[in-house]
């Protein structure tokens, strides 16, 4: 064995016993963590640093899975882009909400509307609103807000509500097509001014369902490979 070879090893086994005595936590990356956080309702408080929550001794790696740990928590309810008044198109117009969610009954993901399905109605109903119903003639900024993302050819940017973590699957279809109402999960959405997340989407919550205690006609296997897939 040459010198260089001996020095090359006796340099490695140092960097390696110098990485043992360090703890390695796996954390989410920046965009990540953006993405995880919950915005609330009321006021909200800056998160804290990892320099501020693990010591010093410690190598953060950052992943960008490392959001996906826990369901949403019950009662998030985020500010929407719109404010899309559900009790008027359910209730006063009788919308059924696979008009919006359209994919709920064929696709694990509910669907959210084009902007275009949104127009198919506001090229006719406009922001300048008539005295009606009890109501004085009025703008609304909501359908204003609407027609600029569709003269822009733009998506609104709906702020999600409901997130299981990646290691859950929760095929909206299945549940559908075997008789569970939509707010059986997200609660009377019908009566929502702005929506919130009704129920706690924990593993206790989905199994109470899946053991027949909600509906017998409901019940079905609870089995880990069941939703862990």
């Amino acid at each position: 064995m040459t010198l260089r070879s001996s020095w090359a090893i006796a340099g490695a086994v140092v960097a390696v016993t110098s990485l043992a005595s360090y703890r390695v936590v796996f954390a989410p990356s920046a965009a990540a963590s953006q993405q995880s956080a919950a915005p609330q309702a009321g006021p909200t408080s800056s998160p804290a640093t990892p320099s501020a929550t693990v010591p010093p001794d410690t190598i953060v790696v950052r992943a960008p899975w490392g959001y996906s740990g826990a369901s949403t928590p019950q009662g998030r309810a985020p500010v929407q882009p719109i404010a899309f008044p559900h009790p008027t198109h359910v209730q006063t117009l009788g919308m059924n909400c696979l008009y919006c969610h359209f994919s709920a009954n064929k696709s694990p993901d509910p669907g959210i509307p084009a902007v275009s399905t949104c127009m198919g109605c506001h090229l006719i109903v406009g922001p300048n609103r008539p005295a009606m119903n009890g109501k004085p003639a009025r703008t609304s900024a909501g359908i204003q807000k609407l027609q600029e993302y569709s003269s822009k050819k733009q998506p609104i940017p709906w702020q999600r509500i409901h997130r299981v973590p990646d290691y859950v699957n929760f095929p909206h279809m299945r549940h559908v097509n075997a008789g569970v109402n939509c707010q059986s999960c997200h609660g009377p959405v019908q009566n929502m001014t702005r929506v919130f997340q009704y129920s706690s989407l924990s593993m206790g919550w989905c199994v109470n369902c899946h053991v027949g205690n909600v509906n017998k006609d409901w019940k079905a296997a609870y089995d880990c490979a069941t939703c862990h897939y």
